[in-house]
């Protein structure tokens, strides 16, 4: 007797939980809840700030602050540019000093100054925004 109620009690739980899949698959697709509204779909140029940031929390903070200006390029431009840019301007820096200098060596007591090596430095500028 005891092995006859095992074996309906996985006839049992084999049928009614195919029913219940299939009752719950036809409840799934063919009612809807009544407190779920539908969605009111608005481009995202209306909502405020607040609720922008919320919905997208990992955009660039360029985009989040309008005061914020990107300058990555310029400061790329300016580290490519930076050994060529260090010898233009101090040549540049070496002829505008030199008369500026020796006008002024008469009036001291100094001999003469020479330039031995005129440098901007080992790191480039960094711009912020």
């Amino acid at each position: 007797m005891g092995i006859l109620i095992t074996i309906g009690n996985f006839i049992g739980f084999g049928i009614g939980t195919s029913i219940g899949l299939v009752i719950g698959y036809y409840f799934f697709i063919y009612f809807q809840s009544t407190h779920v509204k539908d969605l009111t779909i608005r481009p995202l140029a209306e909502q405020d700030t607040k609720t922008l940031q919320q919905m997208l929390p990992e955009i660039p903070f360029w985009i989040k602050n309008p005061d914020f200006d990107r300058l990555d390029w310029l400061n790329r431009f300016v580290e490519y540019m930076r050994p060529y840019l260090d010898k233009a301007i101090c040549k540049t820096a070496r002829t505008i000093a030199k008369p500026i200098i020796a006008e002024q060596i008469p009036k001291s007591k100094i001999d003469s100054v020479e330039f031995e090596m005129l440098t901007l430095g080992s790191l480039p500028p960094i711009f912020q925004g």
